[in-house]
Protein backbone atom coordinates (compact mmCIF):
# COMPACT_ATOMS: atom_id res chain seq x y z
CA UNK A 1 0.00 0.00 0.00
CA UNK A 2 2.92 2.46 0.79
CA UNK A 3 4.57 1.59 -3.03
CA UNK A 4 0.70 2.22 -4.50
CA UNK A 5 0.15 5.57 -2.29
CA UNK A 6 3.42 7.17 -3.06
CA UNK A 7 2.91 6.76 -7.09
CA UNK A 8 -0.47 8.20 -6.25
CA UNK A 9 0.11 11.05 -4.28
CA UNK A 10 3.84 11.71 -4.44
CA UNK A 11 4.13 15.92 -4.86
CA UNK A 12 7.20 15.72 -7.25
CA UNK A 13 5.08 13.71 -10.16
CA UNK A 14 2.67 14.87 -12.18
CA UNK A 15 0.06 12.04 -13.28
CA UNK A 16 -1.93 12.91 -15.94
CA UNK A 17 -5.43 13.13 -15.19
CA UNK A 18 -6.15 9.71 -16.59
CA UNK A 19 -4.47 8.03 -13.99
CA UNK A 20 -5.85 9.39 -11.09
CA UNK A 21 -9.59 8.66 -10.88
CA UNK A 22 -11.69 11.07 -8.63
CA UNK A 23 -12.79 7.90 -6.49
CA UNK A 24 -8.91 6.83 -6.45
CA UNK A 25 -7.99 10.14 -4.67
CA UNK A 26 -10.77 9.76 -2.58
CA UNK A 27 -10.36 6.64 -1.48
CA UNK A 28 -6.56 7.53 -0.94
CA UNK A 29 -7.62 10.58 1.45
CA UNK A 30 -10.10 8.38 3.53
CA UNK A 31 -6.91 5.94 4.37
CA UNK A 32 -5.19 9.69 4.88
CA UNK A 33 -7.38 10.66 7.33
CA UNK A 34 -6.75 7.63 9.73
CA UNK A 35 -4.78 8.55 12.71
CA UNK A 36 -3.21 4.90 12.96
CA UNK A 37 -2.19 4.91 9.30
CA UNK A 38 -0.74 8.22 10.03
CA UNK A 39 1.54 7.06 13.24
CA UNK A 40 2.74 4.39 10.80
CA UNK A 41 4.16 6.35 8.03
CA UNK A 42 6.02 8.45 11.04
CA UNK A 43 7.04 4.82 12.11
CA UNK A 44 8.35 4.53 8.78
CA UNK A 45 10.95 7.44 8.97
CA UNK A 46 11.95 6.18 12.04
CA UNK A 47 13.57 2.74 10.03
CA UNK A 48 16.77 2.83 8.04
CA UNK A 49 15.30 2.52 5.16
CA UNK A 50 15.82 5.34 2.96
CA UNK A 51 13.75 4.32 -0.43
CA UNK A 52 10.81 3.47 2.59
CA UNK A 53 11.35 6.84 4.03
CA UNK A 54 11.21 8.56 1.06
CA UNK A 55 8.01 7.32 0.25
CA UNK A 56 6.77 7.70 3.63
CA UNK A 57 7.64 11.60 3.27
CA UNK A 58 5.79 11.83 -0.03
CA UNK A 59 2.90 10.38 1.04
CA UNK A 60 2.22 13.25 4.07
CA UNK A 61 3.45 15.97 2.16
CA UNK A 62 0.12 15.23 0.34
CA UNK A 63 -1.66 15.63 3.30
CA UNK A 64 -0.94 19.49 3.06
CA UNK A 65 -3.39 19.47 0.68
CA UNK A 66 -6.10 17.67 2.71
CA UNK A 67 -6.29 20.24 5.99
CA UNK A 68 -8.27 17.88 8.54
CA UNK A 69 -5.26 15.39 8.54
CA UNK A 70 -2.67 18.00 9.64
CA UNK A 71 -3.42 18.45 13.19
CA UNK A 72 -3.11 15.06 13.18
CA UNK A 73 0.20 14.63 11.66
CA UNK A 74 1.45 17.32 14.14
CA UNK A 75 0.00 16.09 17.23
CA UNK A 76 2.10 12.94 16.17
CA UNK A 77 5.97 11.97 16.72
CA UNK A 78 6.34 13.53 13.60
CA UNK A 79 9.59 15.41 14.91
CA UNK A 80 11.40 12.27 16.15
CA UNK A 81 10.58 10.42 12.64
CA UNK A 82 11.91 13.76 10.71
CA UNK A 83 15.44 13.47 12.95
CA UNK A 84 15.76 10.25 12.32
CA UNK A 85 15.98 10.47 8.42
CA UNK A 86 18.05 13.81 9.01
CA UNK A 87 20.71 11.56 10.88
CA UNK A 88 21.18 8.65 8.29
CA UNK A 89 24.06 6.57 8.87
CA UNK A 90 25.43 7.13 5.54
CA UNK A 91 25.16 11.14 5.42
CA UNK A 92 27.93 10.66 8.34
CA UNK A 93 30.50 9.17 6.55
CA UNK A 94 33.32 10.58 4.71
CA UNK A 95 33.95 7.90 2.35
CA UNK A 96 32.29 7.31 -0.55
CA UNK A 97 34.77 5.53 -2.85
CA UNK A 98 32.09 2.43 -4.08
CA UNK A 99 29.53 2.31 -5.72
CA UNK A 100 27.72 0.89 -3.43
CA UNK A 101 28.06 4.11 -0.47
CA UNK A 102 27.45 6.15 -3.79
CA UNK A 103 24.23 4.33 -4.86
CA UNK A 104 23.38 4.81 -0.52
CA UNK A 105 24.14 8.81 -0.59
CA UNK A 106 21.67 8.86 -3.84
CA UNK A 107 18.68 7.09 -1.75
CA UNK A 108 19.79 8.87 1.45
CA UNK A 109 19.54 12.05 -0.64
CA UNK A 110 16.28 11.55 -1.98
CA UNK A 111 14.99 11.05 1.73
CA UNK A 112 16.55 13.85 3.24
CA UNK A 113 15.22 16.18 0.13
CA UNK A 114 11.25 14.73 0.92
CA UNK A 115 11.38 15.21 4.43
CA UNK A 116 13.01 19.15 4.72
CA UNK A 117 10.44 19.67 2.00
CA UNK A 118 7.99 18.45 4.74
CA UNK A 119 9.34 19.91 7.70
CA UNK A 120 8.84 23.35 5.64
CA UNK A 121 5.29 23.32 5.23
CA UNK A 122 5.34 21.75 9.21
CA UNK A 123 7.22 25.25 10.00
CA UNK A 124 4.21 27.01 8.58
CA UNK A 125 2.14 25.80 11.22
CA UNK A 126 2.16 27.50 14.33
CA UNK A 127 1.19 24.82 16.43
CA UNK A 128 4.30 23.02 15.02
CA UNK A 129 6.19 26.12 15.11
CA UNK A 130 5.55 26.67 18.68
CA UNK A 131 7.00 22.94 19.76
CA UNK A 132 9.49 22.14 17.30
CA UNK A 133 13.47 22.31 18.16
CA UNK A 134 14.71 24.86 15.78
CA UNK A 135 18.11 24.83 16.80
CA UNK A 136 18.17 20.90 16.18
CA UNK A 137 16.97 20.52 12.84
CA UNK A 138 19.53 23.56 11.78
CA UNK A 139 22.13 21.92 13.24
CA UNK A 140 20.96 18.22 11.21
CA UNK A 141 20.68 20.46 8.29
CA UNK A 142 23.65 22.58 8.03
CA UNK A 143 25.72 19.29 8.10
CA UNK A 144 23.64 17.78 5.40
CA UNK A 145 24.28 20.40 3.78
CA UNK A 146 27.56 20.53 3.65
CA UNK A 147 27.45 16.68 2.63
CA UNK A 148 28.00 14.94 -0.77
CA UNK A 149 24.53 14.23 -1.30
CA UNK A 150 24.13 15.04 -4.78
CA UNK A 151 23.28 18.46 -5.17
CA UNK A 152 19.74 18.03 -6.72
CA UNK A 153 18.72 16.75 -3.35
CA UNK A 154 19.61 19.96 -1.72
CA UNK A 155 17.23 22.75 -2.81
CA UNK A 156 14.78 21.50 -0.05
CA UNK A 157 17.54 21.51 2.60
CA UNK A 158 18.61 24.76 1.84
CA UNK A 159 14.60 26.35 1.55
CA UNK A 160 14.07 24.50 4.91
CA UNK A 161 17.49 26.50 6.74
CA UNK A 162 16.29 29.74 5.56
CA UNK A 163 12.84 29.25 6.75
CA UNK A 164 14.15 28.12 10.43
CA UNK A 165 16.12 31.37 10.25
CA UNK A 166 13.28 33.29 9.25
CA UNK A 167 11.09 32.28 12.03
CA UNK A 168 14.28 32.31 14.97
CA UNK A 169 13.98 35.89 14.11
CA UNK A 170 17.46 35.71 12.58
CA UNK A 171 18.46 38.53 10.52
CA UNK A 172 19.92 36.30 7.49
CA UNK A 173 22.54 38.75 5.66
CA UNK A 174 25.31 37.83 3.79
CA UNK A 175 27.18 37.29 6.65
CA UNK A 176 24.86 34.90 8.95
CA UNK A 177 26.27 31.79 8.70
CA UNK A 178 23.29 29.59 7.33
CA UNK A 179 23.14 31.90 5.01
CA UNK A 180 27.05 31.89 3.95
CA UNK A 181 26.39 28.15 3.97
CA UNK A 182 23.56 28.05 1.58
CA UNK A 183 25.93 29.96 -0.64
CA UNK A 184 28.19 27.55 -0.70
CA UNK A 185 27.12 24.32 -0.60
CA UNK A 186 23.90 24.95 -2.58
CA UNK A 187 23.73 28.04 -4.68
CA UNK A 188 27.14 28.51 -6.37
CA UNK A 189 27.35 24.65 -7.29
CA UNK A 190 24.36 25.17 -8.92
CA UNK A 191 24.64 28.35 -10.66
CA UNK A 192 27.90 26.57 -11.96
CA UNK A 193 25.78 23.36 -13.01
CA UNK A 194 23.09 26.06 -14.90
CA UNK A 195 26.60 27.77 -16.71
CA UNK A 196 27.67 24.32 -17.96
CA UNK A 197 24.15 22.69 -18.50
CA UNK A 198 21.96 24.91 -19.62
CA UNK A 199 21.31 25.27 -23.23
CA UNK A 200 19.84 28.64 -22.98
CA UNK A 201 22.08 31.88 -23.10
CA UNK A 202 19.54 33.81 -21.02
CA UNK A 203 19.70 31.03 -18.71
CA UNK A 204 23.29 30.39 -18.59
CA UNK A 205 23.79 34.51 -18.59
CA UNK A 206 21.38 35.10 -15.39
CA UNK A 207 23.86 32.15 -13.48
CA UNK A 208 26.96 34.04 -14.58
CA UNK A 209 25.67 37.30 -12.95
CA UNK A 210 24.34 36.16 -10.16
CA UNK A 211 27.59 34.40 -9.48
CA UNK A 212 29.23 37.51 -9.93
CA UNK A 213 27.31 39.38 -7.50
CA UNK A 214 28.06 36.92 -4.86
CA UNK A 215 31.82 36.91 -5.54
CA UNK A 216 31.99 40.88 -5.76
CA UNK A 217 29.65 40.52 -2.09
CA UNK A 218 33.00 39.07 -0.56
CA UNK A 219 31.58 35.49 0.73
CA UNK A 220 33.98 33.95 2.50
CA UNK A 221 35.20 31.03 0.86
CA UNK A 222 33.28 31.44 -2.18
CA UNK A 223 35.97 32.29 -4.50
CA UNK A 224 37.27 28.55 -3.42
CA UNK A 225 33.90 27.15 -3.53
CA UNK A 226 33.74 28.37 -7.54
CA UNK A 227 37.18 26.53 -8.05
CA UNK A 228 36.48 23.33 -6.01
CA UNK A 229 33.12 23.23 -8.26
CA UNK A 230 34.72 23.07 -11.40
CA UNK A 231 34.31 26.84 -12.16
CA UNK A 232 36.94 27.81 -13.81
CA UNK A 233 37.04 25.68 -16.97
CA UNK A 234 33.30 26.63 -17.15
CA UNK A 235 34.00 30.22 -16.68
CA UNK A 236 36.60 30.75 -19.30
CA UNK A 237 34.62 28.58 -21.65
CA UNK A 238 31.73 31.22 -21.50
CA UNK A 239 34.63 34.12 -22.28
CA UNK A 240 34.88 32.33 -25.65
CA UNK A 241 31.29 31.56 -27.12
CA UNK A 242 29.09 33.78 -23.90
CA UNK A 243 26.69 36.72 -24.69
CA UNK A 244 28.26 39.92 -23.75
CA UNK A 245 27.12 40.43 -20.08
CA UNK A 246 27.82 37.16 -19.62
CA UNK A 247 31.73 37.51 -20.69
CA UNK A 248 31.59 40.53 -18.57
CA UNK A 249 30.63 38.32 -15.69
CA UNK A 250 33.11 35.91 -15.91
CA UNK A 251 36.12 38.04 -16.17
CA UNK A 252 34.74 39.57 -13.12
CA UNK A 253 34.66 35.91 -11.38
CA UNK A 254 38.05 35.22 -12.86
CA UNK A 255 39.60 38.20 -11.86
CA UNK A 256 38.61 37.97 -8.22
CA UNK A 257 39.61 34.05 -8.47
CA UNK A 258 43.06 34.84 -10.18
CA UNK A 259 43.94 37.02 -6.82
CA UNK A 260 44.96 33.93 -5.24
CA UNK A 261 47.81 32.39 -6.75
CA UNK A 262 46.18 28.92 -6.06
CA UNK A 263 44.31 29.32 -8.71
CA UNK A 264 46.35 30.69 -11.56
CA UNK A 265 47.36 26.96 -12.95
CA UNK A 266 43.84 26.03 -13.06
CA UNK A 267 42.78 29.48 -15.03
CA UNK A 268 46.11 28.40 -17.51
CA UNK A 269 45.20 24.75 -18.13
CA UNK A 270 41.91 26.14 -18.69
CA UNK A 271 42.56 27.55 -21.89
CA UNK A 272 41.97 31.34 -20.66
CA UNK A 273 45.45 33.26 -21.69
CA UNK A 274 44.78 32.83 -25.36
CA UNK A 275 40.81 33.68 -25.04
CA UNK A 276 41.67 36.93 -22.78
CA UNK A 277 44.33 38.20 -25.64
CA UNK A 278 41.69 38.11 -27.87
CA UNK A 279 39.59 40.00 -25.93
CA UNK A 280 42.62 42.44 -25.14
CA UNK A 281 43.39 42.44 -29.02
CA UNK A 282 39.46 43.11 -30.10
CA UNK A 283 39.40 46.16 -28.10
CA UNK A 284 35.54 45.31 -26.76
CA UNK A 285 34.20 47.00 -24.12
CA UNK A 286 35.85 44.66 -21.33
CA UNK A 287 39.40 44.21 -22.95
CA UNK A 288 40.49 46.33 -19.81
CA UNK A 289 39.36 43.94 -17.42
CA UNK A 290 40.74 40.89 -19.42
CA UNK A 291 44.29 42.77 -20.00
CA UNK A 292 44.10 43.40 -15.85
CA UNK A 293 42.99 39.45 -15.18
CA UNK A 294 46.34 38.73 -17.67
CA UNK A 295 48.51 40.46 -16.01
CA UNK A 296 48.21 38.34 -12.55
CA UNK A 297 48.71 35.50 -14.47
CA UNK A 298 52.01 33.88 -14.70
CA UNK A 299 52.72 34.48 -18.40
Amino acid sequence: IIDILARILDPSREMASSELTSSTHANAEGVLADSTFLSCLVDILKTSNPNLQTKAASILNFIFTNKPCIEKLISSDIQSGLEAVFQQKSLLETEYDTEVNILELEEAGAAVSAASRLLTKLLDHQQFHQTVNSYNFTQLLRAILSSRIPLQFKNWVAACLVKLGALSNRHLDIEDPINMEVTLYETIPRLIQQIKGSLSQQVQEAAVVELQRIISQGVVDSTRAVASEGGIFVLVEVLGNGSSKAVEASLGVLYNLSMDEENHAAIIAAGAVPVLRKLVNSQKPDWMLALRLLRNLPT
